[in-house]
């Protein structure tokens, strides 16, 4: 088996005092799992260098989980691990106690079986190594690196764009011979570049979101409480003013009813004053016909009825009915004194001592002498009225005048002041009015009126605490589900700066070659991955003699890169060994089965010697390659075995093509030449022809017309172009 030990390099000194950022000892796989958690929470938590972005905690992860998950593989335990700030990124140290057992990179395993943990490390850190210490333990070290400098090795793939970036320049060929592929080895265009600050400043955005709605919940639910509560209020307030409305209305018409009744009783009193002043007149002021009239009229016990003649300041009582006047005798004549035969009531007033009477007089109009009709009232002032009486649920007060003094009163059902919502009516009396007030002290409108507010608010305030419990469950509901697609996001965004780094990994980096000039495009044909199922490499090999290698998985995306991947270390590995193409081509069948693995590779194997000028290929279902030497520009023609995944038991034949001079070879894959619709030998002719046009160019810019031809960029399937120029 053929090894190849990492370097033994001392760990890079820190300085003092290091700031430790994880120790730990796992002894199992599930240990270094919970491990790597705990690093992902410290990270989380702040414990970063400044600048450190999430594609560089996930590099730093998987250089972890790698460099400790072999220590516990291979390793002797107890294995320990200790990451550290090393200012501009970490620094992962895994000790075990194998001291004699450095780390090595088995160039012979079969690719298919994996191994590739420390290839990724070698390619994901900034430096590693290993170091044998004085107590017989190794150390393996990897420095993983977040400066800009390393973000920017990270986010390019080479100097020399596809189509819309300039031609990359020929490198210059150094007296060895070598040229330097470089760059333009890896260039991939740089339309299909995904710019990282968008979805950056989106997920950002969606947390800024998220930190709003974890305290929404309360506000939402305190909100639909105070809307409804409000609601409740207003329609609170609008049946109380309705119920109000109707008991004022209600009240008002049982006052006017009353105030009718008062009517009458105030005309039943004017028609007995007007009669009396007829008779009277008619007898002129005989005192026996009206002593007779008054006794038979006579309407309130204890009521004073008199007959007297007025001659100018002189008054004269001619008849009395019933007890003497009680008011102050000089008031009283003065107001009989000045009265005018209108036949109109006039009202004295209420005398108040000995007993609170009401006196009023007429004197009949056009009568023959100054005869006046005098009358008091004894007043009952407070009268209780029974429940099922006609205004047994008023409290009532009817007052002399306009005015509601009390010794105006004239007789209340209720102590005075009359409380609660009242309603006044007039109705008049001689030359004054009378003044009733009233307030019901029953529900006018029914107990279901009176009681809807209450009930509306009863209600209400419950729809109120269901509706801002409601609210706020929904609300926490949502926030839940934007608390879950947010960790779905950053868990989303971890997997895809994982899955880029394994990318980034697996694209080829083209070594230079000893009088070889090579270039070569690569275009994924799913948006969102750097890389598919077609690749390419050049491998060098013994002689000043290269092998190269163009294939192309079925189908496209993770599953077709994966079996890529395998298939191309693969043949790096049989390289190694020492086999020739014919042998590589037989072993990497054996790799792959279309009816287990449901997949199936075209694969371009080539062994060229440009000393000798002797091109050799084998091919499994894949296009030869174009050969430009001497002015022409021919596919070179060779037998088509299978495609890999296809049981064949015919070993592979070989074609051999011998060029002299200067000499392009360009081997491609079938998104290359392929269109929908299209003969596929009308792609292949076009790929000829504008590669011969080009020839006389650098190599890079031969291939940056190959990919500007129509839809090369803009096809749905991978594309890859190798070019290899040399002279024999």
């Amino acid at each position: 088996m053929i090894e190849a030990p990492w370097m033994h390099r001392p760990r890079p000194h820190l300085g003092s005092p290091v700031d430790a950022v994880l120790h730990g000892a796992p002894t199992t796989l599930a240990e270094l799992r919970a491990l790597r958690m705990q690093l992902r929470t410290v990270l989380a938590d702040g414990g970063r260098p400044p600048g450190a972005r999430d594609d560089d905690l996930d590099r730093l992860l998987l250089v972890f989980e790698e460099l400790v998950s072999n220590a516990l593989r291979h390793g002797r335990g107890p294995v320990r691990v200790a990451v550290s700030d090393a200012g501009s990124g970490w620094l992962v140290e895994v000790s075990d106690a194998a001291g004699n057992s450095p780390p090595v990179l088995a160039l012979d395993r079969d690719a298919a079986l994996g191994g590739l943990g420390l290839h990724l490390i070698a390619k994901l850190s900034g430096a590693h190594g290993w170091t044998a210490e004085d107590d017989g333990r190794k150390v393996v070290w990897a420095r993983v690196d977040v400066t800009e400098e390393a973000a920017r090795s990270r986010n390019s793939i080479g100097a020399a764009a596809g189509p819309t970036s300039p031609p990359a320049q020929p490198t210059a060929v150094g007296a060895s011979g070598r040229t330097a592929a470089g760059t333009a080895a890896r260039a991939r265009p740089t339309g299909s570049r995904r710019e990282s600050a968008g979805p950056d400043r989106a997920v950002a955005a969606g947390k800024g979101r998220l930190r709003g709605l974890r305290t929404a919940p309360g506000r939402v639910s305190v909100i639909v409480t105070a809307v409804v509560l409000v609601i409740t209020v207003v329609l609170a307030w609008l049946a109380s003013a309705v119920n109000a409305n109707n008991k004022q209305r209600l009240l008002a018409q049982q006052v006017d009813q009353a105030a009718t009744l008062l009517a009458t009783q105030v005309a039943v009193i004017q028609t007995q004053m007007l009669d009396a002043g007829q008779v009277a007149d008619a007898t002129n002021g005989s005192p026996e016909p009206f002593t007779r009239f008054a006794a038979a009229t006579a309407i309130w016990p204890g009521m004073s009825f008199s007959l007297w003649r007025v001659n100018g300041d002189q008054v004269e009582q001619v008849a009395l009915h019933g007890p003497d006047p009680q008011a102050p005798e000089e008031d009283r004549d003065t107001f009989l004194a000045g009265l005018e035969p209108t036949g109109q009531l006039a009202v004295a007033g209420i005398v108040q001592r000995p007993e609170p009477r009401l006196a009023y007089a007429l004197m009949p109009a056009e009568q023959t002498g100054d005869l006046v009709v005098y009358a008091e009232v004894p007043l009952d002032r407070q009268v209780s009225v029974e429940a099922g009486d006609a205004f047994g649920g008023l409290d009532m007060a009817v007052f002399l005048g306009r005015g509601t003094d009390a010794d105006q009163l004239v007789q209340a059902t209720a102590p005075l002041p009359i409380r609660g919502d009242t309603v006044t009516t007039r109705v008049p009396f001689g030359d004054t009015t009378f003044t009733v007030v009233a307030a019901s002290r029953i529900g006018l409108t029914g107990p279901l009126s009176a009681t809807l507010p209450w009930i509306v608010l009863g209600v209400g305030g419950v729809l109120a605490v269901a509706g801002g419990m409601t609210a706020g469950s929904l609300a926490r509901r949502r926030t839940t589900a934007e608390r879950l697609a947010a960790d779905n996001e950053q868990l989303y965004r971890q997997q895809r700066g994982i899955a880029g780094t394994l990318q980034h990994a697996l694209l080829p980096e083209v070594a230079s070659v000893d009088g070889i000039e090579v270039a070569a495009r690569y275009v994924a044909g799913v948006d969102e991955l750097e890389v598919g199922g077609d690749w390419y490499d050049v491998i060098p090999g013994p002689s000043g003699r290269s092998v190269f290698v163009v294939g192309d998985v079925s189908g496209q995306g993770l599953a077709a890169a994966t079996t890529m991947a395998a298939l191309r270390f693969a043949v790096r590995a049989y390289v190694a060994q020492g086999d020739d193409v014919a042998t590589v081509l037989t072993k990497l069948r054996g790799l792959l089965d279309v009816s287990v693995d449901h997949q199936f590779a075209t694969v371009l194997l080539g062994e060229l010697d440009p000393v000798a000028g002797l091109v050799r290929v084998v091919s499994a279902g894949h296009f030869g390659p174009l050969l430009m030497t001497g002015g022409r520009a021919e596919f070179l023609d060779c037998a088509v075995a299978p495609p890999v995944g296809v049981a064949t038991p015919a070993p592979p034949a070989v074609a051999e093509a011998r060029v002299s001079g200067p000499t392009t070879l360009l081997a491609f894959t079938d998104g290359a030449v392929e269109r929908r619709g299209e003969v596929i030998d009308a792609g292949l002719e076009r790929l000829r022809s504008t590669a011969a046009a080009a020839n006389a160019q650098p190599l890079p810019t031969v291939l940056d017309h190959l990919m500007q031809m129509p839809d090369v960029d803009g096809g749905r399937d991978d594309t890859v172009i190798l070019g290899l120029r040399w002279t024999s």
